[in-house]
C-alpha cells in the first residue's frame, strides 16, 4: 500500500546498494508515487523502478516525473496498467526530454 511504500522511500533516501525494486500489484495511489519521487530526488543508486498495475494516476506520475529532473540513475521505469491518462503521458514525456 501507500503507507508501506513511504516507509520504503524514506529507506531508500540513504540506501547506497539497492539497484531494482519491484512494488507492482500493491494498491499504491499518487501518495505512494509523491513518496517515491521525494526518494528518486535523493537516490542515486537505484536503476530499475517497477510500480505497475497500482492506482497511481497522472498526478503520481508527474511527481515522479519531476523528481528524474534531479536523479540521473534511474534508467528503466514500469507505471504499466496504471489509471494514467494521455493527458499525464504527454505531461510526463515533457519531464522525460529534460533528464
Amino acid at each position: 500500500t501507500s503507507n508501506g511504500l513511504i516507509k520504503i522511500g524514506e529507506a531508500l533516501q540513504i540506501n547506497t546498494s539497492l539497484q531494482a525494486l519491484d512494488v507492482s500489484h500493491n494498491r499504491i495511489c499518487d501518495d505512494g508515487a509523491a513518496a517515491i519521487s521525494e526518494c528518486l530526488k535523493k537516490n542515486n543508486t537505484l536503476q530499475e523502478l517497477k510500480i505497475s498495475e497500482n492506482d497511481i494516476t497522472s498526478s503520481g506520475l508527474i511527481k515522479i516525473g519531476e523528481a528524474l529532473q534531479i536523479n540521473t540513475s534511474l534508467q528503466t521505469l514500469d507505471v504499466s496498467h496504471s489509471r494514467i491518462s494521455d493527458d499525464g503521458v504527454i505531461a510526463f514525456s515533457e519531464y522525460l526530454k529534460k533528464n
